[in-house]
This record gives structure tokens, C-alpha cells and sequence, in this order.
């Protein structure tokens, strides 16, 4: 009897892929000595529930831009969750970090269309996982 590989299906590629960015968005930080909140300079642990990922522009109204570097800081979940964001503190920050110019060109890709798909969301999940081994 041959057995069936099981395939996942795409909401868990796709969450797999966002929980891999997620930690090397926070190792990043970590490794180069500032893991605070991007927004408020709040100190963070890394591997707790207070340090999450943030986005400047949501990745619920901007699904194309949830795996953008420029657009992906950690942030407490006070900025994250309860103040939404803090995005008028997070835009001023990444203006400061990134430039305006970087920062428009981020703001101006928000509604362009990106369709992942299973093969998109494998790729990058096999990305990821090297990603994380060469900052560990």
C-alpha cells in the first residue's frame, strides 16, 4: 500500500511562512543588539508574546506588503495590537531609518496586487529556514 504524502494546505504554508519571517525580523534585531519596540524603545525578550511583528502598513488592509523588509519592525504588543500600530510613530522612525524616498516608494507598492501562492509560500518557507540557521 502506498501512502499519500500530506499536503498542506495553503493557509498553513502561508502561516508557517509568516511565523518564519516573524522570527527572523526579531533574530535580526536581536543579533545586531536592538530589540526594542520600533515605536516606543520599549525593551523586549525575544520568544515572548511581547514581542511581536509589526507592520507599518497592515497586512490585513495590504497583504502584498506582509513580507516587505521595509515594512516589518518588532513591536511591543501594546504598539502592535492596542494603539493599532502606532503607525504615525513607526512611519516617523522608518523615515529616519530608510529615508522618505524609500519610505514613498513602500507606501506607493501598497496597492499593488501580489498572488502567492503554494509553490511562492514553499520557496520561501525552505528561504526562511536558511535565513535563520546563518543568524543562529
Amino acid at each position: 500500500m502506498i501512502k499519500k504524502k500530506k499536503v498542506k494546505s495553503l493557509s498553513k504554508l502561508k502561516k508557517e511562512a509568516l511565523d518564519l519571517y516573524a522570527k527572523v525580523v526579531k533574530l535580526k534585531a536581536y543579533a545586531e543588539g536592538r530589540l526594542k519596540c520600533y515605536t516606543c524603545d520599549k525593551e523586549l525578550t525575544l520568544n515572548t508574546t511581547d514581542c511581536q511583528l509589526g507592520h507599518y502598513l497592515s497586512r490585513g488592509a495590504y497583504p502584498g506588503l506582509t513580507f516587505h523588509p521595509d515594512n516589518s519592525r518588532p513591536q511591543c504588543v501594546r504598539c502592535n495590537v492596542w494603539l493599532h500600530g502606532n503607525t504615525v510613530e513607526f512611519r516617523h522612525r522608518l523615515i529616519q531609518e530608510i529615508g522618505v524616498a524609500k519610505v514613498e516608494a513602500l507606501e506607493a507598492q501598497r496597492h499593488t496586487p501580489v498572488k502567492l501562492g503554494r509553490k511562492d509560500y514553499e520557496e520561501m518557507i525552505v528561504r526562511l529556514k536558511a535565513e535563520i540557521e546563518k543568524i543562529i
